[in-house]
């Protein structure tokens, strides 16, 4: 009797099995891969700079440390108000640098009766931006004759830089989309779709002036230039068949 119980489950085992694969079955086919080409556009624009960045130091030395700072006060207090004058706002001076330091004594203070083998220096440095390029010269000059004696820059720089970006963005873009059009065709395809714009960096560089010594009050010749603005972009495009 268990033999012949076993044998009809064993039966409808096989023939369930041969049913279920009877059964049309759905394959799942790899989707195919859009091919597309990533290239690299930049852009740029020349633009007349309306801002400038100086930087405009004092450095004296003396035997003593509060005497060295001390004079170094005074001579900057100096040169501060003459940069005033000139037509500076105080939300325009920002001291960037001071330090206090012992060296060894130049000969020529040596020379002065000053003791001992170190001296200390005093320096302080303010930056300046000066919004009306056109007294640039002048202000250089005045602070010379201030008394500074340590000055570079100035750097340009243009205010508002959106207000022209936009320009160098779009020749970016043109210029990325030039390439890709010069790569397909010569593949035999044509451009399709845009798929991504990514910007990569957007500014200019500015160019920087050292100043020279003066001895006596006198407009210092300045040569403003135009910076570049510029643009880079990525961009990722579909390619067809024509």
């Amino acid at each position: 009797m268990r033999k012949a119980f076993l044998v009809p489950v064993a039966a409808f085992a096989v023939a369930f099995s041969t049913a279920v694969s009877a059964e049309p079955q759905e394959l799942s086919l790899p989707a195919q891969k859009m091919p597309t080409i990533e290239v690299s556009g930049t852009g740029g624009v020349q633009v007349k700079p309306d801002i400038a960045v100086i930087r405009i130091g004092v450095a004296t030395e003396d035997a003593n440390a509060a005497t060295a700072v001390a004079k170094n006060s005074a001579a900057t207090a100096k040169v501060l108000s003459e940069i005033a004058a000139a037509g500076i706002e105080q939300k325009d001076l920002q001291t960037s640098q001071f330090s206090l330091y012992p060296q060894t004594a130049t000969a020529s203070y040596a020379s002065k009766g000053a003791s001992g083998t170190f001296t200390f220096r005093a320096s302080n440095t303010v930056s300046v931006t000066v919004r009306k390029l056109d007294r640039l010269g002048e202000i250089l000059g005045a602070s010379v004759a201030a008394g500074s004696n340590q000055i570079s820059g100035p750097d340009f720089a243009v205010s508002e830089p959106e207000k022209y970006l936009g320009d160098a963005r779009r020749k970016a873009v043109e210029h990325a989309l030039a390439k890709a059009k010069t790569y397909a065709e010569a593949a035999g395809l044509k451009l399709g779709a845009v798929l991504s714009i990514v910007e990569e960096g957007a500014g200019g560089p500015a160019p920087v002036f050292r100043g020279a010594a003066y001895a006596k009050a006198q407009s210092v010749p300045v040569e403003v230039g135009e910076e570049t603005l510029s643009a880079q972009v990525r961009i990722v495009i579909e390619l067809v068949k024509p």
